[in-house]
């Protein structure tokens, strides 16, 4: 009985060292890691100037997947690429209402995203969201995390286009479709009655590029970079650009290299052919609907 008092007496002493241990071990984790105490109280006191979010603006279908696992390969990157609440249907209205409603879909965004972005600080780490979705929602974002960054992300329109005709953009089968943007003005919605699939989707890529350009162009120029996927798929280097632009450490040109070797997201459903197999009718569609290919020096390419 004596023995058995004497191993419970030293269990508990036991037990004793190791909440100690542990007491001092949470302390000097914290003070080794000081965003560990870092409280949305603080974020709201700063107006969140205190954290640098960075945003991929695009059209989707332009590597975005691709750019997101190779920003995963930093440990200091929280990137996603379907965030929840995905926003598609918001960003339509985003298109559409945002110069009217600055304040309303600020307050959507900061719903929406601002646990996200502070999971992120509290970590250490930079949020970087590939959503093509959030797009749109790019003034609302500067409004919210004014000290945000942007990734203009561009591909080959004809590409795009195929993309979206091979996945029926716009034929009204495709669920996506309810937040695809169109034309907001009578005119433009008249015309686009008659636009075939190739002018649509080219429209649907120059436009948002256009939207992209007007938001980029009111930003100082450290504050986004202008990326073609082309480039990002073929150019470790260009991922290097990356990661210095979100401040991001554990860039490996050899890793990257192979990664990019394998691809990632290549679709397969759908049947429509490559740009380069394209007809002088279908080439000449997309000139008149997509003009900023010309600026970005795709034409002819």
């Amino acid at each position: 009985m004596k023995n058995m008092n004497k191993r419970r007496r030293f269990l508990f002493f036991l037990a004793d060292i190791c909440d100690m241990m542990q007491k001092k071990l949470r302390g000097a984790a914290n003070r080794i890691s000081p965003e560990l105490l870092l409280t949305q109280f603080e974020c709201e006191r700063q107006n969140w100037r205190n954290v640098r979010p960075c945003f991929v603006l695009s059209t989707g279908r332009c590597g975005t997947l691709l750019l997101n696992r190779l920003l995963l390969f930093s440990p200091d990157a929280y990137a996603v690429h379907h965030p929840e609440p995905e926003l598609v249907r918001p960003s339509k209205f985003a298109y559409e209402k945002i110069k009217s409603h600055p304040e309303i879909f600020a307050q959507i965004l900061k719903a929406c995203r601002e646990e996200l972005v502070f999971r992120a600080a509290q970590r250490g780490k930079v949020y970087i969201e590939t959503n093509n979705r959030i797009t749109f929602f790019a003034p609302a974002i500067q409004s919210v995390f004014p000290q945000a960054v942007y990734i203009h992300l561009v591909r080959h329109p004809g590409e795009f286009v195929r993309s979206g005709i091979r996945r029926q953009w716009y034929s009204g089968s495709n669920a996506h479709d309810l937040g695809r943007i169109t034309p907001v003005s009578a005119q433009e919605l008249d015309d686009w009655k008659n636009f075939t699939h190739i002018e649509k989707i080219g429209w649907l890529w120059n436009e948002t590029n256009k939207f992209i350009e007007n938001f980029t162009a009111k930003l100082e120029s450290s504050r986004y970079i202008f990326i073609k996927a082309e480039n990002l798929f073929l150019d470790p280097s260009i991922t290097k650009i990356i990661y210095e632009f979100c401040r991001l450490q554990g860039f490996n040109e050899d890793k990257i290299r192979r990664f990019l070797k394998k691809p990632v997201n290549k679709q397969k459903k759908g049947d429509f052919p490559e740009y380069k197999d394209w007809t002088d009718s279908q080439r000449e569609q997309l000139y008149k609907s997509a003009p900023l290919m010309l600026k970005y020096g795709y034409h002819g390419s």
